[in-house]
């Protein structure tokens, strides 16, 4: 009942009710319409952003607008995204064309780390951030990739978008007050890579907000090649952009099952798997997609996001373990239940696959770091039953999974 009809803060509940009616017509989810609000920000002709994208945002708009019911924040919300990503295309694209040397500069080595959610990547990607050798995305660059105005001006110090992403934070943990016990953001942290693959639709970002069929349908059975090259596209500007550390660490549970575009555009990357029950993942992920729709949508449906939940997790997980074929080598696996109790021991395996050294100072910098972890305070209380779940179901599903990786079942 709490996660089928939310309580939000008042202003969210009188544009919800006030703009319900005028929404579509205030934020029309319709590609032109949206290419052309682009354009007039970025004062960059459309057809810069090229064409390799149109089918997944037609698919997308379809889905939006006629397979779910949108609140009025969550249609402004992903109106806004959708200008944003778009106004990002035209303007890296007319940066390209003037400076092309950015983008032919190498991304050496980078780390990928992956995984089903409450797994451990967040914390591992953290703890490796600590590194300073090591170059991160924070949440600050995650959601503002461009600086205002011209690309290649010096930059302001501080950069106004750390201080534009703490107000969205201060946002965000107001409207989403549990959010912190889930996934806490935090602005300057190292953060998941999702935003900048949602560039280039090879991100389970708009799947996870909307349960949107046809876009869902696209997105699982396309080839992102051309999305992973983009993705590389936008780390080379971020590098060439804030020069920051030699080598990414980076992170996204959707990496799981993008393996074969992942090593097409980075063939000496080194990916990181962690693991943990999956029916553990399968519920708490519930959970967490249940409480954020409520930002999108009047009524999430908890049944129907536990079944999303198990489909995703399923998917990923057989995906990761067919498509690192030919490149176990590069493929670490490491399990949360020793991550949490040695996250030195864990790290140092990572590095010596990877080819990096683990120094004093930073062994100190992430035993600090995880330390203050282990004593920070906030757990989210869920069950199974929340999102029409069967454990013993689930346990059966997932039977190729244990086997496979020796994850013990954990008590619930």
């Amino acid at each position: 009942m709490f996660l089928a009809h939310p309580r939000l803060p008042w202003p969210l509940r009188a544009m919800n009710g006030l703009l319900g009616p005028l929404a579509p017509r205030l934020w029309p989810l319709e590609p032109e319409a949206l290419k052309r609000k682009a354009a007039l920000r970025t004062k960059v002709p459309a057809a810069a952003a090229g064409s390799a994208f149109e089918e997944p945002l037609a698919l997308l708009c379809h889905s939006l607008t006629n397979e779910v019911q949108l609140s009025a924040n969550g249609r402004f919300m992903l109106h806004s995204q959708l200008v944003k990503n778009l106004s990002t295309r035209l303007r890296l694209a007319e940066l390209a064309a003037r400076r092309p040397e950015i983008f032919d500069a190498p991304v050496p080595e980078p780390l990928f780390i992956t995984g089903a959610p409450r797994t451990g990547t967040t914390f591992l990607q953290r703890l490796i951030a600590r590194d300073e050798r090591s170059r991160s995305l924070p949440l600050w660059e995650s959601t503002h990739p461009l600086p205002a105005g011209e690309l290649t001006a010096p930059r302001k110090d501080p950069d106004p978008r750390i201080k534009a992403s703490r107000v969205e934070v201060g946002m965000t943990n107001r409207i989403l007050p549990e959010q912190a016990s889930m996934h806490e953001l935090v602005h300057d942290e190292a953060e998941e890579d999702n935003l900048l693959l949602s560039l280039s639709h090879c991100s389970p970002m708009y799947e996870d907000i909307g349960l949107v069929p046809a876009y869902a349908q696209w997105y699982t059975t396309a080839d992102h090649t051309e999305g992973y090259r983009y993705f590389k596209r936008m780390l080379q500007f971020l590098q060439w952009s804030r020069p920051a550390g030699d080598r990414w660490v980076l992170k996204s549970p959707g990496h799981a099952e993008m393996l074969v575009p992942l090593f097409g555009a980075f063939g000496d990357a080194t990916v990181v798997q962690t693991h943990r029950d999956p029916v553990t993942s399968v519920i708490s992920y519930s959970n967490m997609v249940a409480y954020g729709a409520r930002v999108y949508f009047d009524h999430p449906n908890p049944h129907l996001i536990g079944k999303f939940a198990a489909d995703v997790i399923e998917r990923s997980l057989r995906a990761a373990l067919r498509d690192r074929a030919g490149h176990e080598h590069q493929v670490v696996d490491v399990l949360f239940r020793p991550l949490v109790e040695d996250p030195i021991r864990e790290v140092s395996r990572v590095y010596e696959a990877a080819g990096r050294e683990l120094d004093d100072v930073t062994e100190k910098a992430m035993r600090e770091y995880a330390t203050a972890e282990k004593h920070r305070s906030g757990r989210h209380r869920y069950a199974a039953e929340d999102f029409a779940l069967n454990v013993g179901e689930l346990r059966e599903r997932f039977a190729f999974y244990y086997d496979r990786f020796d994850v013990p079942q954990e008590k619930r």
